[in-house]
């Protein structure tokens, strides 16, 4: 065969191939692109939701009540929807258009967690009458919205204990039952580290003693110079300021004065601050007690709801959940390995029902499931208050898009964690715990971060409750900073317990800040 005809028989073959494979290439690079517009879009959706949550939570003096702390969170639903329209050139158009592809947006709060997704209005069981003509929604119509609250719980049936532990995103525990047969109510937080001495507590190896009044400058709308910022002392309970002028008791609830404090809260107050002290203290008493009457309890006293023994821990043991050996904070402790397997399973458990039920409104018309989190994913949702969002199901070339977001936020009236105490020095600025150096300045106190943010007081005035500046290297660029996996650990080795000034203005202030939060759920609390 002559070579002319070999030429012409590659080009018939080979030519359809290459169009082919670079058209292929083509799409293949297209849809690459596309999925990294729709993940940016995602994303940036999703900060943009979290950030509204934050600026409502800080601004929002009730923010610690169920119904407000319920509306800030569906106002950043909506602040999410508006985005992702928005990316995706919705805008004008009515929710449903993007709501589509949106089978779940959960947010992961202090001891709980909401779920936004569709549901079952099943409304005529409640009513057992017509409901057609005067219902905002039909009956079993599939409706969009938040659903109610879920705690971080599990059901134990131990030696002398049966009933439920609700866990948190640090080692605040809510014990609900009965302990050898009469009812058992208590909260507070389980530490090992603190150790007592007469009536001196401990913690970590540093003594933590009473403080100097607190102030705050704010504007007095009872004053004449109603323009001027004045200082007063204050005093934060139950997740409320609470401020004194010289008179009179007063607090701020959605920028009115209230002239209404708690019974507990007297003049001689503000004299000294004993919130650090009595955090330890309680903390120490009640871990005592959880230790004495509940440290029998294991791994495999876990029960799920229909009353069958589950395994979440990873164990399948008697080992005791309260009596490890380990420090109670530690990651690898007995009693975190758990909490956040309790945690854990909650979410997951509910949000793979939710989008199961998404996935059955649609028919199989369009795909939904759970993706599989990583590890590191787990982390951020069981360390912090975070969002995480999904898109699924959106036309994306030759395939669809299944991606999902998580934004974390360490600034909030909800959770104190170990990141969110600033540290104030004499040169007027506020830094981070772990800035390389920091103990070697004069160290002055700590406070929570929140307070270094604007705040809100009504329509005319807004206020900074601190008035340093941010550290340019540990707060701005974050430029020195150390890597710390064990802050208790890091702050030990600084110094000597004696002399640890950081240390102990760092406690102190983690102490006084998770004193001060709201606690809907504890029933009786140390």
């Amino acid at each position: 065969m002559k070579l002319q005809y070999l030429a012409v028989i590659f080009v018939i073959i080979v030519m359809p191939i290459s169009i082919v494979l670079s058209e292929y290439t083509q799409m293949q690079i297209k849809n690459v692109s596309i999925q990294s517009n729709y993940d940016a879009a995602l994303i940036s959706a999703s900060y943009d939701a979290m950030k509204a949550y934050q600026i409502n939570s800080i601004n929002n003096s009730s923010n610690d009540i169920a119904t407000s702390k319920l509306r800030d969170i569906e106002a950043s639903v909506n602040t999410f929807l508006t985005s992702i329209k928005s990316h995706f050139n919705y805008s004008g158009d009515s929710n449903k258009t993007i709501n589509d592809y949106i089978p779940a947006v959960v947010y992961t709060m202090y001891d709980g967690y909401y779920i936004y997704s569709p549901f079952n209005n099943d409304i005529s069981n409640i009513y057992q009458q017509d409901t057609s003509e005067w219902a905002t929604y039909q009956d079993n119509e599939i409706i969009e919205g938040v659903k109610p609250y879920i705690y971080y719980s599990c059901y134990y049936k131990a030696q002398g204990f049966e009933g439920t532990i609700t866990y948190t995103l640090d080692n605040y525990i809510t014990i609900q039952g009965t302990y050898n047969g009469d009812p058992y109510n208590k909260s507070g937080y389980f530490l090992d580290k603190v150790s007592k001495n007469g009536e001196i507590y401990n913690y970590n190896g540093i003594v933590i003693e009473e403080e100097d009044t607190l102030t705050e400058t704010i504007f007095d709308p009872d004053l004449e110079e109603y323009q001027n910022p004045v200082t007063y002392p204050y005093i934060k309970y139950d997740g409320t300021k609470y401020y004194y002028d010289g008179n009179r008791i007063f607090y701020f609830q959605n920028g009115e004065k209230n002239y209404y404090p708690p019974e507990a809260l007297t003049a001689e107050s503000f004299n000294k601050n004993n919130d650090a002290y009595n955090f330890y203290k309680n903390a120490y008493n009640f871990t005592q007690e959880v230790k004495e009457k509940f440290g029998s309890i294991s791994f495999s006293d876990a029960y799920d709801v229909d009353g069958n023994r589950i395994n979440i821990s990873g164990f399948n043991s008697n080992d005791s959940i309260f009596n490890g050996g380990i420090d109670a904070e530690d990651e690898n402790s007995k009693f975190n390995i758990h909490r956040t397997a309790v945690i854990r399973y909650a979410i997951e458990k509910n949000l793979s029902i939710a989008i199961a039920n998404y996935d059955r409104k649609f028919g199989g018309a369009i795909s939904f499931s759970m993706p599989n989190l990583s590890e590191e994913d787990w982390y951020k949702l069981i360390n912090k208050t975070s969002i995480i969002t999904f898109l699924q199901g959106l036309p994306m070339g030759t395939r669809t898009y299944n991606g999902y977001a998580i934004v974390t936020n360490n600034k909030n009236r909800e959770v104190v964690t170990n990141d969110s105490i600033y540290i104030v020095t004499n040169d007027k600025q506020y830094h981070r715990i772990d800035e390389i150096g920091l103990k070697n300045l004069d160290i002055y106190k700590g406070y929570v971060n929140i307070d270094f943010e604007r705040q809100t007081q009504d329509d005319l005035h807004y206020y900074y409750p601190r008035g340093e500046v941010g550290s340019y290297i540990s707060i701005v660029s974050q430029t020195k900073t150390a890597q710390i996996d064990d802050i208790n650990k890091y702050l030990s080795e600084l110094s000597n317990p004696e002399d640890n000034k950081l240390a102990k203005a760092y406690y102190t202030a983690l102490g006084r800040e998770r004193y001060g939060l709201n606690r809907s759920n504890a029933i009786t609390q140390y």
